[in-house]
């Protein structure tokens, strides 16, 4: 059917989800290899972390109800270092570092700010709370706390939040594996003298970029998509289907782009797939799609912005009901409205969950008190300026997590 004799909506795309294979394909991948990686089973705390109350500032880790007092230094613990041969006993002291955990007998840190060095003495002037400048046992995360559910695509953030409570190995759905196909005979392929480029341009020639443009869509913005193999082949119809029947045989999905339109090339037409042919939108009107054994191909445009427009429309949602996410990536900065105050002298950086509400996006700050980014919920970080913050002013919010509903 040519896309012509009548335009599906849109929203007809999610008649494609029940025809498609999902990946079922498990791999048990380490931590800090997993960005971009599909989760494929609920990843749980193992344990309390920390274990143990740990500084969350440089200075003397003493017992609070000492405080105030004088305190002679009995030793020094490190961030990395296990010091349980340590033991703070009354009116001693141990130099502590960020990230260190605490002596048996210490439960607060005075900073080195806050106190008065005398030889081997410090004195403490203040009284200082029990876990004053300290993560508190479990201030992380809670035993079996799920920190990333089944479907999320893991972000360097979640990694980081990850590895910081020890969890070392995830359980993950293998890659989508995709194999592009640009055609035309007008293409010049690159690397090509610029000079001899232009020349050829000027005589009706095409750079090849549309199928540039959505590999780097996919690598970008789809990180549990892998393009394993991107070709470049004329209008002879015979050349395009060996490598949609190559690609179909080795790949999970095929993409081609150029000769989507009603005319004598019209690829997808001569495939003679049955689909959904040509949508209701601009540009991009002649995005189709067929499913052959579970394996969607999608025909786009040759041209960039249409071809980016099907890629994000009809492309991208198949996809991701493919790869099982739930809960994709989000990349790059945004402007955001503070769902709530925010106090502070100082510059801040604020861990927010972003929601949608009547067109607006909200920035809702998540409060922890801990420097990690063990919170499931959030889903960037918004920079707050000196002074803080009122509810309904604007910041920029740096996203990794997608909040579009495809």
């Amino acid at each position: 059917m040519r896309y012509l004799s009548g335009l599906n909506p849109v929203a007809k795309v999610a008649e494609v989800l029940p025809l498609v294979k999902r990946i079922d394909q498990v791999e048990k991948v380490a931590t800090w290899d997993a960005v971009g990686r599909v989760v494929a089973k609920d990843v749980t705390a193992p344990h309390d972390y920390p274990p143990l109350p740990r500084a969350s500032y440089d200075g003397y880790a003493v017992n609070s109800e000492a405080t105030p007092g004088r305190f002679r230094v009995v030793g020094t613990v490190l961030v990395g270092q296990y010091r349980r041969d340590i033991e703070v006993k009354p009116g001693e002291a141990v130099y502590v570092t960020v990230g260190a955990f605490l002596p048996e007998g210490a439960d607060a840190v005075v900073p080195e700010e806050a106190v008065e060095r005398e030889g081997d003495f410090v004195v403490v002037k203040s009284k200082f709370e029990k876990y004053a400048n300290v993560d508190p046992p479990g201030s992380y995360v809670r035993k079996g706390t799920v920190m990333a559910s089944q479907g999320t695509v893991l972000t360097p953030f979640d990694v980081v939040g990850l590895l910081d409570v020890g969890i070392t190995a995830v359980y993950a759905y293998r890659r989508l594996r995709v194999g592009i196909i640009a055609t035309g005979d007008e293409l010049i392929v690159p690397p090509i003298d610029p000079e001899v480029a232009t020349e050829l341009v000027l005589k009706g020639k095409v750079i090849e970029s549309t199928a540039s443009l959505v590999a780097w869509y996919i690598d970008t913005y789809m990180p549990y998509v892998k393009v394993e193999e991107r070709v470049v082949t004329g209008d002879k119809h015979e050349e395009v289907r060996f490598y949609v029947d190559k690609f179909l045989e080795n790949y999970d999905a095929v993409i081609i782009t150029g000769g989507a339109g009603p005319s004598e090339i019209d690829h997808f037409y001569k495939l003679g797939f049955s689909g959904l042919r040509g949508f209701r939108m601009k540009p991009g009107r002649p995005t189709s799609v067929a499913v052959i054994n579970g394996k969607p191909v999608f025909g786009l445009s040759g041209y960039p912005i249409s071809a980016l427009h099907g890629v994000i429309r009809i492309v991208e949602p198949v996809l991701r009901h493919m790869a099982n996410v739930t809960r994709p990536p989000g990349s790059g900065w945004v402007y955001a409205t503070m769902a709530q105050d925010v106090q502070g002298e100082m510059a801040q950086i604020v861990r927010v969950k972003l929601e949608i509400s009547e067109g607006e996006l909200l920035a809702r700050p998540i409060k922890a008190k801990h420097h990690s980014f063990t919170e499931p919920e959030t889903c960037g970080v918004a920079l707050i300026p000196p002074g803080g913050t009122k509810k309904g002013d604007v910041v920029p919010v740096l996203v990794f997590r997608d909040v579009r509903k495809l």
